[in-house]
């Protein structure tokens, strides 16, 4: 679980010695693709709230930063041709493509010829403005993320908040077009949305991505309570008007919250764990739990596996939870889900599970991706501001007329 490094020795060298490159660089390294002299390897990787193209000198294994932009930069060649390709998204900039005439132009953004604008209509469309946003966690540590500011935004003035809580959690939200689940859909019905990159993500090193090892929760859930007050101090968050919502790993720390705090109005849980310790069976992996809940063994260990589990704390939880799950999903499986709804039905805390068809761990198709998408905001609506109707899944049942939907789990 460790960073991913370059290896290389020469072809011809049967059963000789690897040698390493890259050590010095504090992020994973791979292969791109060679320069035509093979002296350098090219390769994208994430520097905070963005992602640039690298250098990898083969002779002497240092790694260089060659672009700078505030975007999501994805270079390639393409192997038939040779032409390089730069893949292209900024939050105003939905993803396109760019070429140059070699690699050593990709540094240069006049060099740049766009190659195609497959939604010239966004031109006239207003979004909200990102930024990276840098706060101090409880330990002392700085923290990062980006910040979205409702459409027509206005200083002094306090707006609502929703918290998207990337998965991963070795993953990082960045400057890209409407990211952190439909963002810029939040904050055009002004909403300000925090995506924070907190500990356990990467883009920051590997001491932030491995700091929640072995206490997978407190850390990654003080950065981002953490990031919340610091808007709050900013004067940009109404801190009696916020929700929290995140899939996957973003599902596990959305389940944290709730078992932890009441100082959100909504949550939505997508496809989060409730307990390690049946999850590790049900799972399709087990490394990756016993890595990051602190390398024991389950079956020898079953403490440190609940006090880990937010099923532990569960009688704590108050805040109204909408809950996502697809029924097959083999990473995080639906059972875990149930497990929440059932205790949340008990416990009298207002709650709603909707499970989809499927055999993968995110949404298949379109239409229940859109489900999903409304009735959440709709939820976050209805109890963060107080407006609209509360999501009924029989609403969705109305306008199927015979094709195959998500299954609501009934109520009683």
């Amino acid at each position: 679980m460790t960073e991913n490094r370059v290896y290389i020795r020469e072809a011809d060298d049967r059963g000789g010695a690897f040698r390493k490159l890259g050590a010095d660089f504090d992020q994973s390294s791979s292969v791109g693709f060679w320069s035509d002299d093979s002296q350098t390897i090219y390769f994208n990787a994430g520097v905070t709230v963005t992602t640039q193209l690298h250098a990898l000198d083969v002779a002497t294994g240092q790694v260089r930063q060659l672009t700078d932009e505030r975007a999501a930069v994805s270079v390639s060649r393409d192997d038939d041709t040779g032409a390089i390709l730069i893949g292209y998204s900024d939050p105003k900039t939905p993803p396109t493509v760019f070429t140059v005439p070699s690699v050593d132009e990709v540094p240069d953004r006049s060099a740049w010829t766009q190659l195609v604008d497959v939604n010239p209509q966004l031109a006239d469309v207003a979004f909200g403005e990102e930024v990276e946003v840098n706060w101090r966690s409880s330990d002392g540590k700085m923290v990062g993320g980006v910040l979205v500011y409702p459409v027509g935004y206005e200083e002094g003035q306090r707006y609502p908040l929703i918290v998207a809580i990337h998965g991963g959690p070795a993953s990082a939200d960045v400057l890209r077009f409407n990211g952190g689940y439909s963002a810029q859909v939040y904050a055009g019905a002004g909403y300000a949305v925090l995506k924070p990159n907190y500990r356990g993500s990467r883009n920051y090193g590997n001491e932030h991505r491995t700091d929640i090892v072995g206490d997978y929760f407190t850390m990654g859930y003080e950065d981002i309570m953490t990031g919340v007050d610091h808007l709050i101090a900013e004067g940009i968050v109404d801190g009696d008007r916020m929700g929290a919502l995140g899939w996957s790993a973003g599902g596990h720390w959305s389940n944290w919250i709730l078992t932890q705090t009441d100082r959100f109005k909504a949550i939505s849980s997508g496809a989060g764990t409730m307990n390690w310790i049946s999850m590790y069976a049900q799972s399709d992996v087990q490394r990756n739990r016993q890595f990051y809940v602190g390398d024991g063994f389950l079956y020898e260990d079953f403490d440190n596996y609940f006090n880990q589990s937010p099923l532990k704390y569960i009688s704590n939880a108050k805040t109204p939870t909408m809950i996502h799950v697809v029924e097959g999903d083999p990473r995080v499986p639906s059972p875990q889900s149930v497990e929440l709804h059932m205790a949340l039905k008990k416990l009298d805390v207002p709650t709603e599970l909707f499970m989809y068809p499927g055999r993968s761990h995110g949404i298949p198709d379109p239409r229940n991706r859109l489900v999903k998408a409304v009735s959440e905001m709709a939820w976050m609506d209805y109890y963060v501001r107080g407006i609209g109707e509360k999501f009924q899944w029989r609403q969705v049942l109305e306008t199927l007329e015979g094709a195959t939907g998500a299954r609501l789990i009934p109520e009683g």
